[in-house]
């Protein structure tokens, strides 16, 4: 058969989104898994074997200290004889690393389609476990694998960002073959305050040899498998690769963690919910038609109109294209109603019906409209940004968990019906939880809804200048935002004036050079 990259170009995105939320009875979702035929018998001296080899690997990971161990069950003879290893993420704690191979030992022996298998390999976020019915220990095992991307592309220059990436991935080949562990990170500073973020990993029986030689052959794939691609991986079955523009591992040395730094606000929506405060407003392209102004003003009235009984509403009228989005978990639903009117109004006021295009954001809803179809299509300029910029950054942890978590909150607000999602699942420490909205507008693919968000993790939030924890991104056509207190599903009391951001907050905005209308006092955290 001929090699056709556009075909596992699209399944790197597939398995990208099917990964996550797979848990096949046990409690952690895995990345992937692959189990072979033929079958062996059930009850049989073989499966038996099995099971007391993933056994032995999750009673190892409880004590095991460098996250490799290997095991073999010999049988009566060669036939039933198991060999099977687990890898645990060179960044991993002990705790986490047990869990994982529990987790992964437990779904081997259990999955319809691996419990009476020769052979298989499971992959997580933390760990690798994998059996067969030969020894592959010291061989470099290139398959099974899995290739993976990041939903979301490069937004400007893709060829110099794959020739930088080739560069760092060059140095994590070298570095994590030299290492004792067989493991090794590197940042690399790009422009605009972007990091790029890399992994390299091996099994520890490798070679210095076998291990280059399986990452080299990991480095090739990338640029057929992710080219222009925010973040990629390749799983092989000896070693991983990776790469993101957001911290995706943890750094070993740091110290204790203790209370992380909030954001804070000179109000927040606990306290002024009722009102769908104005955030940010752009008018671009000047426009004077009279039938698109004709046109535009049919089409705010119909968008308004519909807000009654809508939380999302799209339409058309001649050469005008307009859509709204309310926030779901809005209370009472008149708020959807009165901010979109509210939207449609200022439009109108502080842009004239004299650009082709504009977008408005308020904290319950937002509003565009432009002279081409846009439906369907995730864009991500004009954006608004409110974040704490610093020199004096949160602390790398804090930076990782809380990346990857808004990386799962990408990927599953996606795959929901109403393309929205809350998630108060991260608990950096014993008081402080960090709560998560993602929401997009409605005509977006599942794939569009979290390339959308995805890049907002990796180009609209500048890590390693992120000075606490709590902020927004809003895009055209998404939304994004994380506080340490809950902001979302509140009830409402009456609001006083607003007040602008504290001294050292940091409001970004990007757009086409073109008009964009913005009050201090209007601009709500």
């Amino acid at each position: 058969m001929a090699w056709n990259p556009w075909k596992f170009f699209f399944l790197c995105i597939i398995f990208f989104h099917l990964a996550i939320g797979k848990t096949k009875g046990a409690n952690l979702p895995y990345l992937a898994l692959d189990c072979s035929d033929p079958r062996i018998s059930d009850n049989s001296p073989h499966q038996t074997n099995i099971r007391t080899l993933l056994s032995s690997l999750s009673s190892n990971a409880t004590s095991n200290a460098n996250g490799f161990y290997n095991n073999t069950i010999f049988g009566t003879d060669f036939l039933d004889t198991a060999y099977g290893l687990f890898m645990c993420r060179g960044d991993v704690l002990p705790d986490a690393c047990k869990y994982c191979v529990a987790n992964a030992t437990h779904t081997l022996s259990t999955d319809t389609n691996c419990f009476l298998s020769e052979m298989g390999v499971i992959w997580y976020e933390d760990c690798m476990v994998r059996y067969s019915n030969f020894s592959f220990f010291t061989r470099v095992n290139r398959f099974p694998a899995r290739w993976m991307c990041n939903t979301a592309f490069v937004s400007s220059d893709p060829l110099n960002f794959m020739s930088l990436l080739d560069n760092t991935l060059q140095e994590i080949v070298t570095e994590t073959a030299n290492s004792t562990n067989r493991y090794f990170t590197k940042q690399e500073n790009l422009p605009d305050f972007q990091t790029l973020y890399c992994l390299g990993q091996c099994t520890q029986d490798l070679s210095f040899e076998r291990c280059h030689d399986c990452l080299n052959h990991a480095r090739e794939d990338i640029p057929t498998f992710s080219f222009g691609k925010q973040g990629g991986r390749v799983l092989y079955s000896s070693c991983t690769i990776r790469y993101e523009l957001y911290p995706f591992y943890r750094l070993t040395d740091e110290g204790p963690k203790g209370l992380v730094p909030e954001t804070h606000y000179t109000n927040r929506d606990s306290e002024y919910s009722e009102d769908p405060g104005y955030i940010f407003l752009n008018c671009s392209n000047n426009k004077i038609d009279a039938d698109f102004i004709s046109n535009l003003r049919t089409l705010l009235f119909d968008l308004s109109s519909n807000a009654t009984s809508k939380s999302g509403f799209q339409t058309q009228e001649g050469t005008a294209y307009g859509l709204f989005r309310c926030r779901i978990d809005i209370d009472p639903p008149h708020l959807c109603e009165q901010c979109i009117k509210n939207a449609t109004d200022k439009i109108t006021s502080e842009c004239g019906l004299a650009y082709a295009e504009a977008v408005i954001w308020y904290n319950h809803c937002w509003l565009r409209y432009s002279d081409r179809n846009f439906f369907s299509t995730a864009e991500t300029i004009p954006r608004f940004r409110n974040l704490n910029i610093s020199n004096s950054s949160i602390q790398y942890s804090v930076a990782s968990e809380l990346s990857n978590q808004l990386a799962k909150v990408a990927n599953m607000t996606g795959d929901t019906d109403n393309k929205f999602l809350t998630d108060e699942s991260l608990k950096l420490n014993d008081e402080q939880t960090v709560f998560i909205l993602g929401q997009c507008s409605s005509d977006l693919s599942s794939g569009g809804c979290s390339g959308c968000l995805s890049d907002m993790i990796g180009t609209a939030i500048p890590w390693r200048s992120l000075g606490s924890v709590g902020g927004r991104v809003m895009y055209p056509s998404c939304i994004l935002r994380f506080e340490l207190f809950r902001f979302y599903n509140l009830t409402p009391t009456t609001p006083s004036a607003p007040l602008p951001p504290s001294p050292g907050f940091s409001i970004s905005i990007h757009h086409d050079s073109h008009a964009s209308k913005r009050k201090d006092n209007d601009i709500y955290p």
